[in-house]
């Protein structure tokens, strides 16, 4: 296995991105110190970084609870995908530490896949593609960090791609979410991060264990072993230096990378 050095420009945030309600819900409210602004309209969904909310019209509002997140960047990316024809909500305004967007109904990938494990191989065919076509937008010199490679093609690598961050939406068909980390660089990266996401996630039972492996094996041979495997290390390590990686995915992702080094 050969290392790739990592390219991407480092925008990580210091939390991850707003996730749907239910789904690592752990949200404390404001940071200490600080007012509570008041609700805009009805919680539809609340993270570790931010809340959403109804705001009508067909319309949410993501508002992150602390000052840092560059909403500006996100929804630049979101544009810019979207002109694109990634299936991204449509950003309608932004502001100091708001987003407000399109709303967009139906359950996460990861909700469907709970009800129906049975369809994982299909979920993964859904999310390779998805990520295809999200490689095929180049990344524009605003995406990209001082350090990359400029005399190769650069694509708009997500970064949070998984289940999680996929609507199943009826009318719009897949919908790609929480854009939070977006960053220009090679294409394979992305999809190596999805594939240790997805691979390190924790679950509890035998059963799901063994689910989760078939899965993202599935995701591996569709999106391509040799679009993956080349970057598997850097994923590792990039999932490594992220501060809310818990100690048992820290765990898992230290074993795939031992893994992942070896051949």
């Amino acid at each position: 296995m050969r290392r790739v050095p990592l390219t991407v420009r480092q925008r990580i945030a210091s939390t991850p991105p707003c996730k749907p309600v239910g789904v690592d819900d752990d949200a404390t409210g404001p940071a200490s110190g600080s007012a509570p602004e008041p609700a805009p309209g009805p919680l539809l969904a609340s993270g570790r970084a931010a809340d959403v909310y109804d705001v009508g019209d067909g319309r949410v509002l993501r508002r992150y609870r602390t000052d840092g997140h560059d909403v500006e960047y996100e929804a630049s990316v979101m544009r810019l995908v979207r002109d694109a024809g990634v299936n991204v909500p449509e950003v309608h305004h932004v502001g100091a530490r708001d987003i407000v967007m399109e709303r967009v109904d139906g359950p996460t990938m990861y909700e469907s896949l709970s009800a129906a494990p049975w369809k994982g191989l299909w979920h993964m065919r859904v999310l390779s593609s998805l990520q295809k076509k999200i490689a095929k937008v180049d990344a524009p010199p605003w995406m990209l960090a001082s350090t990359a490679d400029r005399s190769h093609r650069q694509s708009v690598l997500h970064l949070d791609l998984h289940p999680m961050n996929v609507i199943l939406s009826q009318r719009h068909g897949p919908m790609v979410i929480d854009w939070t980390n977006a960053a220009g660089g090679p294409a394979g990266f992305d999809a190596a991060t999805s594939y240790v996401l997805m691979a390190t996630f924790s679950v509890d039972s035998p059963r799901d264990k063994a689910a989760q492996r078939v899965m993202v094996e599935a995701f591996r041979t569709v999106r391509g072993r040799s679009v993956i495997d080349p970057f598997l290390v850097a994923a590792c390590d990039h999932r490594l230096a992220d501060p809310n990686t818990t100690v048992d995915e820290r765990i898992a992702v230290g074993e795939l990378r031992s893994r992942a080094s070896r051949e």
